[in-house]
């Protein structure tokens, strides 16, 4: 009994001791954040095909389908604040998608039980001591200065410093894209500069310059990795397929605040040349352009916002003058190349037309996404695209908010027979891609829990015609519904 109680008090002052050092490992430095949400769908638009989501359609006589998804994101934020390491981990499914299984969204059938954690973004941001500049260095998350449509929430690994010097702030970054064959120039890489100045209070300006060095068509066995996934054009015999490009982007951005009313607006111009890798090949110059302008406004309970975007086209043989954004680097259907959707131009709020703000897994539309109809190409595969949308949104209650908004896109120029890699458009077909409306609703129930409605539909213009005759000569108007709950932490 007494060397019971000899071992016993020995145990209880080695862990006395030991406290104080097993406080450093404690999470004193650790934060965790993040959300679960879930979306229950019914749609005749929207499909699920197998376990990693499906691709949107068009048809005569489209099947409604009903499913479930869901996403769960969280952030460790290890460190300081002027130093720290952070980790976004994220696991996506469908309800009754698949058990047992390796492999990314899915997980979500009978038994569950599969490995599908997946690492959205790692990366060690850090401060340098007495200054304002600070360095990102790792995978993250990045987004350019017009509204995501060259990129847009794309996950990419690189180096980017950003820094204030009053009345200036800018961010330097420089990302590695693809990483073909090592210690050879075969890869895609992105610069990035970007000063903002701030004149005055209630207005500041954007100067960007971003160069795209594309070596991807070097790679034996490979090809380039530049291509709108377009259900209508191969890889290999698109118009920039096995080439070298540098591709230089500048433009600027502003915004404006004058009363009630705040205005921001960008424009940018794109120039480089396409070089074959091929024998006999001839050069394809790139000269293209894009602007948006947006004015929200506050007008009694509601804030409105009206936008207008604009994507220069063309199909012309020996240039490509639609801009060209990370969006035109093609998804899973191409080996080795990783997931689309790294263009995501989603502030008029459209569901169906282009890409959702509130996409998770199933992430699909007409044209701007990674299941978009024509690709994630907001270029619409050289062809241009225009948008002009509005909308508004208010408080009914503290906890009760409603919103409607409303869409229309067109593209610019249509496909000729003389356009190489590209198939010319029919005849019957037209630039109109359509009008969408869409409404919402949302609800507060708790701290960070959210519920909301929300339904779209879409009247198609004629661009959608696939054949004279036949099942998709005229199709369906596509439609969506969705109840919606989310949990932010």
């Amino acid at each position: 009994m007494r060397k019971g109680l000899i071992v016993l008090l020995v145990a209880a002052v080695a862990v006395a001791f030991a406290l104080p050092a097993m406080a450093d490992l404690t999470p004193k430095n650790l934060n965790v954040s993040g959300f679960y949400r879930a979306k229950a769908w019914v749609s005749n638009f929207f499909g699920v095909v197998g376990s990693s989501g499906g691709a949107a359609s068009l048809a005569k006589d489209p099947p409604t389908a009903s499913y479930v998804e869901q996403r769960g994101r969280v952030k460790f934020d290890f460190g300081t604040e002027n130093v720290k390491a952070v980790w976004f981990t994220e696991i996506d499914m469908n309800w009754g998608d698949l058990g047992g299984q390796v492999g990314r969204n899915q997980g979500g059938a009978l038994g569950g039980d599969s490995i599908n954690v997946e690492t959205k973004n790692l990366y060690l941001w850090f401060k340098v001591p007495d200054t304002s500049i600070d360095f990102t260095v790792g995978l993250q998350n990045q987004t350019d200065a017009y509204a995501g449509v060259l990129y847009g929430a794309a996950d990419m690994a690189g180096i980017f410093m950003t820094g204030k010097f009053e009345p200036v702030t800018f961010k330097l970054g420089w990302a590695k894209l693809y990483e073909n064959q090592l210690q050879k120039t075969d890869d895609a890489t992105l610069y990035v500069a970007e000063v903002n100045l701030l004149p005055a209070k209630a207005v500041s300006l954007g100067l960007n310059f971003y160069a795209l060095q594309d070596d991807t068509g070097r790679a034996a066995g490979i090809n380039t990795k530049l291509n709108p996934l377009d259900q209508t054009t191969a890889n290999a015999t698109w118009i920039l397929a096995n080439r070298k490009l540098l591709l230089y982007t500048p433009g600027f951005n502003a915004t404006i605040k004058a009363g009630p009313a705040t205005i921001t607006g960008f424009a940018f111009y794109q120039w480089g040349t396409a070089e074959p890798m091929l024998p006999g090949g001839v050069d394809i110059d790139v000269n293209a352009y894009g602007g948006d302008l947006r004015a929200d406004l506050k007008l009694g309970p509601a804030n409105v916002f009206l936008e207008g975007l604009y994507q220069s086209g063309d199909d012309k043989t020996d240039e490509y003058n639609a801009p060209i954004g990370l969006g035109d680097y093609q998804g899973p259907a191409a080996a080795l190349n990783g997931p689309a959707g790294n263009s995501s131009y989603t502030r008029t709020r459209m569901q169906i037309l282009l890409a959702s703000w509130d996409a998770i897994n199933i992430a699909q539309c007409l044209v701007g996404c990674s299941g978009g109809v024509y690709g994630d190409s907001l270029g619409l595969q050289g062809r241009g695209l225009w948008h002009v949308a509005a909308g508004a949104n208010f408080d009914v209650t503290k906890s009760l908010k409603v919103e409607a908004n409303a869409g229309y896109a067109a593209a610019v120029k249509m496909r000729s027979a003389t356009a190489p890699g590209r198939p010319a458009d029919a005849a019957f077909r037209d630039k109109d891609l359509g009008t969408e409306v869409n409404a919402g609703v949302n609800y507060n129930i708790a701290k960070g829990l959210d519920f909301g409605l929300y339904g779209a539909y879409m009247f198609l213009g004629d661009f959608n015609k696939t054949s004279a005759t036949g099942p998709g000569s005229d199709p369906e108007d596509p439609w969506s519904g969705y109840a919606r709950v989310n949990y932010a932490f």
